[in-house]
C-alpha cells in the first residue's frame, strides 16, 4: 500500500491538471468570450470545475474500494495500475470537449469520442485476463467468483469480447453519428452479457464433468446477488439514458423559452431574432457538447452549413426552424413536420 502512495498523488494531480490548463488558457484572453448557445467562458469554467471534483471523488472512491478488497492483495500490478489511470484519461478527454467548445479547436469531436472509447475498451480487454479473482475488478458473477477455473476462462473470453468491441467502435468512428447510436447499444449489450452467458455455460459444463467446486468459506459466494442487482441497475440506467429526453416551447409576450429535460433551457427575445427560416432538410452534423439519445439531440453542434450552432431537435424529424440571434444560429426541430411548421409560423407571427 505504501508503494502506491506516489500513484495516488500523481494520478490525482493528473485529474486536476486539465482544469488548470483550461483556466490558464481562458485567462490569457483579454475579454469574456461567448460560447455557442449563450454559454460564456465563465460558465464553462464552472462546468469544468464541477466535472473535475466529481471525477476526483470517483477516482479516490474506486481506489479505496479496490485496495480494501482482500482479493486484490496479490492482484496483478498491471490490473491495479489500470485502476489508477482510467479516470485521469477520462478527465483529459472531458476537458478537451470543453476546450473545443470555447476555443473552436479543429478536430472532429464525434470521431475523437469513438476512437477514445474503442481504445479504452481494447485496453480493458487486454488486462481482463490478467485479473486474479476478487470482487471489485473484472466480471463479477457467482459462477466465476466462486471458482478459479471459471474465473480464468470467463476473463479470457471476456477480454477477447472487449477487444473486439473496441475494434468495432474504431470502425464505427468512420460512420455517421446517427448510425453509431443504432449500433452502439448492441455492442454494449454484447460486452456486458456475452461474458456472463459464457461463465454460466462453462459452469454447466463443469457441473456435468464434476469439476466445479466451491470453498465452504468462500467470501465471494454472497456477492452474486448484489452483482446481479448492480448489473440490472446499470443496464436500465443506460437504456433510459439512450431513450429519454424531451423539450417543449413556452411562448411569452416578449420572448420564448425552450424548456428541455436533460439539458439547459434556452430563452430568446423576439426583438433579438435577426432572421427566421424554415428548413425542409438539414444535416445536424457533430455534437460538441450536450445531450443525445435515440430520441433527440440537444446542445452545441457543428456542421458545414451553419458552423457552430445550438440545436434542439428530435432525430426522426428532418425539417427545422433556423433562427439567427445576435449573429448565432439556433435550429429547432419538433416531434414531426407539422409541429415544426407550427413553431415556424408562431415565431414568424411574433417576430417584428
Amino acid at each position: 500500500m505504501k508503494q502506491q502512495k506516489w500513484k495516488y498523488v500523481l494520478s490525482s494531480m493528473m485529474i486536476a491538471l486539465p482544469v488548470l490548463i483550461f483556466w490558464i488558457l481562458v485567462n490569457t484572453r483579454t475579454e469574456e468570450m461567448k460560447v455557442t448557445g449563450g454559454l460564456t467562458t465563465g460558465n464553462m469554467m464552472v462546468i469544468v470545475g464541477i466535472q473535475t471534483v466529481l471525477l476526483l471523488a470517483v477516482h479516490l472512491l474506486c481506489l479505496y474500494v479496490t485496495m480494501k478488497d482482500r482479493g486484490n492483495q496479490n492482484q496483478s500490478k498491471k490490473a491495479i495500475g489500470m485502476v489508477f489511470w482510467i479516470v485521469p484519461i477520462i478527465s483529459f478527454f472531458a476537458t478537451g470537449i470543453c476546450m473545443k467548445a470555447v476555443f473552436d479547436l479543429p478536430y472532429d469531436l464525434t470521431f475523437f469520442v469513438f476512437v477514445l472509447l474503442g481504445l479504452l475498451f481494447m485496453l480493458i480487454g487486454n488486462y481482463l485476463p490478467k485479473c486474479r479473482r476478487n470482487f471489485t475488478l473484472g466480471i463479477k458473477v457467482k459462477w466465476a467468483l466462486c471458482n478459479d477455473e471459471n474465473w480464468n476462462m470467463t476473463h479470457r473470453f471476456g477480454g477477447k469480447v472487449w477487444v473486439l468491441a473496441g475494434l468495432a467502435l474504431l470502425i464505427l468512428a468512420f460512420i455517421p453519428e446517427q448510425v453509431f447510436f443504432v449500433t452502439f447499444l448492441p455492442v454494449l449489450l454484447v460486452m456486458i452479457f456475452a461474458p456472463i452467458l459464457y461463465s454460466y455455460l462453462y459452469y454447466r459444463k463443469q457441473k456435468a464433468a464434476g469439476t466445479y467446486t466451491e470453498d465452504a468459506d468462500n467470501p465471494y459466494k454472497t456477492t452474486g446477488k448484489y452483482v446481479r442487482v448492480i448489473v440490472i441497475v446499470i443496464v436500465v440506467a443506460v437504456a433510459l439514458l439512450l431513450t429519454t429526453g424531451s423539450f417543449k416551447i413556452q411562448y411569452n409576450d416578449s420572448d420564448f423559452t425552450v424548456e428541455a429535460a436533460c439539458w439547459s433551457d434556452l430563452t430568446v427575445r423576439y426583438d433579438e431574432i435577426e432572421d427566421i427560416e424554415y428548413l425542409e432538410q438539414y444535416r445536424k452534423g457533430d455534437r460538441e457538447m450536450g445531450f443525445g439519445s435515440f430520441k433527440l439531440g440537444m446542445g452545441l453542434f457543428h456542421n458545414q452549413e451553419f458552423g457552430d450552432y445550438t440545436l434542439y431537435a428530435y432525430n426522426k424529424t428532418s425539417q427545422g426552424v433556423r433562427l439567427t440571434v445576435n449573429g448565432e444560429t439556433i435550429v429547432i426541430s419538433a416531434e414531426d413536420e407539422a409541429a415544426t411548421k407550427a413553431i415556424y409560423e408562431e415565431l414568424s407571427a411574433r417576430v417584428k
